[in-house]
C-alpha cells in the first residue's frame, strides 16, 4: 500500500483495537475506512496477520523446554485439540493474564474481522455462496494468517494482485473462510520454515558427470555470469601466486621453501590438477578442515565441559576418510554418551545453554543456512518464517541433556569432572512457547513437512537425524556448497553464507543448483567437492584487477561475479602457522611441539570475544595484518624466529655458502612463495648491504657477516601485506 495519510490514520486505530481501548468513534472510523477503500482492507488484515496481535484462542501448559543437567524430566500431557488449554496463573507472565482478560474483545475484533473479510468478498465481486465452514484439524492454537495463493504469508511489502484471494484460516471451535475454486490447497501453517528453499533441479536418469564434465559445467555458468554483467576476467594466476593460495586455502598455510621450488621448477601439463590431489591426500588437509569446522561448530572459545581434542579427532579422521558429508552430519546431530568416547557430542554439549535454544539456532544455520534465531521471539516478515518453525524445530531437542561426570581425586580429595554424557530423557509431549503478546502456543516436532511423533518411546533427535540427511537434501548440501565456495574464493553465492531462501537470492542460482545436484550424487564426497572448485576456471585468476571487471567488487555491495580472485585476510591460525612454517621458530633452542602448540593456543586465544548470546555468538578480533600479529605474539616466539641460532630458519640462510642474490631469493620463496623482480631485487641487496654496514661492526665477531641485513629483510617480509593475505 503506497497511501502514507491512510496508513497513519488506520496504524493508530488498529492499535487500539488490538489492545481493546477503541472508543465507538473510534470504531465508526475504522469501519467507514475499511468499507470505503480496498487499500485500507488490505492494509487492515496484513496488519492483524503480521504481528500477530489477534487469536482465535491459546493453548498452554507449563514448559516442556530442553533439561538443565540438574532438572528432572516433566512429563505434559497435549491438551485435546478442541479444548484449548490457558496456562495456569502460576506460569503465565503478568502480560498473559492480562490479554487472557481480555477475551471478551477479542471475541469482538474477531467478528470485526470477518465482517471486513465478508466485505471484501463481496465488493471484489466474489460469490458468497463460496464461502465455507470447516472444521479446525490441528493441534494446538496458530494465528490468524492471510495467504496468497503460493502459500505464502501475506506481507505489506508484497504487492495485492498476487494476493487479491486470501485464506483465512484458524484452528479451534471458529470457522475456516475458504477460497474460490481456483485455489484447492492451503498450506499447513505450522509447516516449519526449514523446508528446502534452494530446489536442486530433479535428478535425471543419466549417470553421475565425472570431473571435468562438472568443472566444464562450472566453467560455463560462471562464464554465462561474465556475459550478463558484461565483465571480462582478469589473466590466470601465474604459478607462485596460485600455488600460495591452494596451499592456505587446502592446508591452512603458505608452502614451505622446499614445496615451492619443487612446484616453480616443475613444468609438466596438468601440474596443478596434481597438486590439488597430493595436498588432499596430506594430513595436513584434515587438519586444516578439523580446525575450520571445530571453530564452526563450538567456537574457538568453548566451554570447560566439552571436550575439544575428541571433537576434532572425530573431525580429522572423519575428513582423513573422506567419510560422506550427510553420515557426518547425521553422527553430530544424533549423537549420544561420552564427550571423551564420542567426540561427536560435543557438538551439542556446548550449546545446550540456556535450555538447549542455542542448539537450535546452531544446527539451523550451519547444517541448513536458516536463520531462525530471531523467530525464537517473533515472526520474521524478511524471511517469512513463523515463530512456530524455530519452536517446532526446538522440539526436537527437548529430550536432550548433558550430565557431567565426577569422579574424586586421591590427591586433594576433591570431586572434578572427568567427562560430560549427552542423553536422551524419556520425556514426551510437546512444548510451549510465549507470543508477543503474551499468549501460551504449543509446538510438536516437525520437520520439512514431516511430523514426528510426539511420545516419550520416540527418540526425536535421531528422527531429525535421518530426516535432514538421508535422501536426496538439497537444503543440507546447497548449504555445505555454499560454505565450501565461500572458503575458497572469499565469497559465497548468498550475501550471507549461512542464510539461504528467497529473502536472500543467490548471484549463480543455477550453479549453486548444479553442484548441489552434483554433490548429492557423488554421494556427499567432500574432497571431490574441493577438487571440482579448486580445478574450476574462476580459482585460476589472478586476484589483480583487469581493464573490464572493476565493477566486480563485492565490498562495494555487488553481486559477485568471480572474474578474479578476492582477497582475503589470513585467519589467526593461518597467520600462526604460515609464520611458522616460513621461520621455523618452533624449533629454535629446543623448543618442542607440545610447547610450541600451547604458544599457539595461547595466542589465538586473546583474540576470541564471545558475546554470551542465546546463539552462543563469539567473534575473531583479528585484523589480519602481520604487524599487528607480531606486536600481540609472545615475545619470545618473534625473538627465536629472528635469532641467528641453530634451528631457525634464518641462520640456514645466512650460514649458507651461498652468494647474496641467492640468500635474498631463499627468503622471499620461504615467506611469499615467489622469487623477487629484478627492481626487488636491487632494493633488497642494497637494504642489506646498508643495513649490515651501520650496525654490522660490533656484531661481525657474533654472526656471520652480513647478517643484521638479512634480519631486517626478514622483518620486512613477515610484517608486509602480501604475507599477511590470501589472494
Amino acid at each position: 500500500m503506497s497511501n502514507p495519510a491512510l496508513i497513519a490514520e488506520l496504524t493508530p486505530l488498529l492499535e487500539a483495537l488490538c489492545e481493546d481501548r477503541m472508543t465507538p468513534l473510534d470504531a465508526a472510523r475504522l469501519e467507514r475506512l475499511v468499507l470505503d477503500s480496498t487499500d485500507a482492507r488490505w492494509f487492515y488484515l496484513s496488519y492483524l496477520d503480521l504481528h500477530g496481535s489477534l487469536y482465535w484462542d491459546a493453548a498452554g501448559v507449563g514448559s516442556a523446554t530442553a533439561l538443565s543437567t540438574d532438572e528432572i524430566p516433566v512429563h505434559i500431557d497435549a491438551p485435546k485439540v478442541d479444548e484449548p488449554v490457558l496456562a495456569p496463573a502460576s506460569t503465565m507472565t503478568a502480560r498473559s493474564r492480562r490479554l487472557a482478560g481480555r477475551g471478551a474483545a477479542l471475541t469482538v475484533a474477531a467478528a470485526c474481522l470477518c465482517v471486513g473479510v465478508i466485505v471484501w468478498f463481496a465488493a471484489s465481486g466474489h460469490n458468497q455462496d463460496q464461502l465455507a465452514v470447516a472444521p479446525a484439524r490441528l493441534r494446538g492454537v496458530d494465528s490468524l494468517n492471510v495467504r496468497s495463493p503460493e502459500g505464502f504469508n501475506a506481507s505489506l511489502t508484497e504487492t495485492r494482485e498476487t494476493l487479491n484471494t486470501p485464506v483465512v484460516r484458524h484452528h479451534g471451535p471458529a470457522v475456516v473462510i475458504a477460497v474460490p475454486p481456483v485455489m484447492t490447497d492451503v498450506v499447513d501453517d505450522t509447516a516449519t520454515a526449514v523446508a528446502a528453499t534452494v530446489p536442486a533441479p530433479p535428478m535425471s536418469p543419466r549417470e553421475e558427470l565425472d570431473s571435468h564434465q562438472v568443472v566444464s559445467a562450472i566453467n560455463t555458468e560462471v562464464r554465462r555470469g561474465w556475459e550478463l554483467s558484461e565483465v571480462a576476467p582478469s589473466g590466470v594466476a601465474d604459478d607462485s601466486e596460485w600455488l600460495r593460495r591452494v596451499s592456505l586455502d587446502l592446508i591452512g598455510r603458505i608452502p614451505t621453501l622446499n614445496e615451492a621450488e619443487s612446484f616453480l621448477t616443475n613444468h609438466r601439463p596438468g601440474k596443478r590438477e596434481e597438486l590439488v590431489d597430493r595436498l588432499l591426500d596430506d594430513g595436513a588437509y584434515a587438519r586444516n578442515f578439523t580446525t575450520i569446522w571445530t571453530n564452526l561448530l563450538v567456537g574457538r572459545k568453548s566451554e570447560p565441559r566439552v571436550d575439544r581434542a575428541a571433537l576434532q579427532k572425530f573431525l580429522r579422521m572423519a575428513f582423513a576418510a573422506n567419510r560422506p558429508w550427510n553420515q557426518i552430519v547425521y553422527d553430530l546431530v544424533s549423537a549420544e554418551g561420552s564427550s571423551s568416547e564420542n567426540g561427536a557430542t560435543n557438538f551439542l554439549i556446548a550449546h545446550l545453554n540456556n535450555d538447549a535454544l542455542p542448539a537450535t539456532a546452531v544446527t539451523a544455520r550451519i547444517f541448513l543456512g536458516q536463520q531462525l534465531q530471531c523467530n525464537q521471539c517473533h515472526s520474521n516478515p524478511f524471511t517469512k518464517t513463523q515463530q512456530t518453525a524455530f519452536w517446532e524445530l526446538h522440539s526436537f531437542f527437548s529430550q536432550t541433556a548433558s550430565v557431567p561426570r565426577h569422579t574424586r581425586d586421591p590427591r586433594t580429595g576433591k570431586d572434578r569432572v572427568t567427562h560430560t554424557d549427552l542423553v536422551t530423557r524419556d520425556a514426551g509431549g510437546p512444548i510451549y512457547f510465549e507470543t508477543q503478546t503474551g499468549l501460551m502456543r504449543v509446538a510438536y516436532p516437525r520437520f520439512n513437512g514431516h511430523d514426528v511423533d510426539a511420545g516419550p518411546e520416540t527418540n526425536r533427535r535421531a528422527a531429525l537425524a535421518r530426516l535432514m540427511t538421508e535422501g536426496d537434501q538439497p537444503q543440507l548440501a546447497a548449504t555445505f556448497v555454499n560454505r565450501v565456495w565461500s572458503h575458497f574464493f572469499g565469497e559465497g553465492f548468498t550475501p550471507t553464507v549461512d542464510d539461504i531462501g528467497p529473502h536472500s537470492p543467490a548471484s549463480h542460482p543455477e550453479l549453486l543448483a548444479l553442484l548441489t545436484r552434483q554433490f548429492v550424487r557423488s554421494g556427499y564426497d567432500t574432497k571431490q567437492l574441493v577438487r571440482w572448485i579448486c580445478n574450476s576456471e574462476p580459482y585460476q585468476l589472478s586476484s589483480r584487477f583487469g581493464d573490464k571487471n572493476q565493477a566486480d567488487d563485492p565490498t562495494e555491495g555487488q553481486p559477485p561475479q568471480f572474474s578474479h580472485m578476492y582477497v582475503k585476510a589470513m585467519t589467526a591460525e593461518q597467520m600462526y602457522d604460515s609464520f611458522v612454517v616460513a621461520t621455523k621458530a618452533n624449533c629454535a633452542g629446543g623448543v618442542d611441539w607440545t610447547q610450541a602448540e600451547a604458544q599457539r593456543q595461547q595466542w589465538l586465544s586473546q583474540f576470541v570475544i564471545n558475546y554470551e548470546t542465546d546463539e552462543n555468538d563469539e567473534t575473531m578480533q583479528f585484523g589480519g595484518t602481520m604487524g599487528q600479529a607480531l606486536s600481540l605474539m609472545n615475545g619470545s616466539l618473534v625473538e627465536k624466529a629472528l635469532e641467528i641460532s641453530p634451528g631457525t630458519f634464518l641462520d640456514e640462510v645466512v650460514r649458507k655458502k651461498t652468494d647474496e642474490k641467492e640468500k635474498i631469493r631463499q627468503l622471499c620463496l620461504a615467506v611469499l612463495s615467489r622469487q623477487p623482480s629484478p627492481s626487488e631485487l636491487a632494493a633488497m641487496r642494497k637494504l642489506v648491504r646498508d643495513d649490515s654496514a651501520s650496525r654490522g661492526s660490533k656484531n661481525a665477531s657474533k654472526h656471520a657477516a652480513g647478517a643484521e641485513g638479512y634480519q631486517d629483510l626478514f622483518w620486512a617480509l613477515l610484517n608486509s601485506n602480501e604475507f599477511a593475505l590470501v589472494h
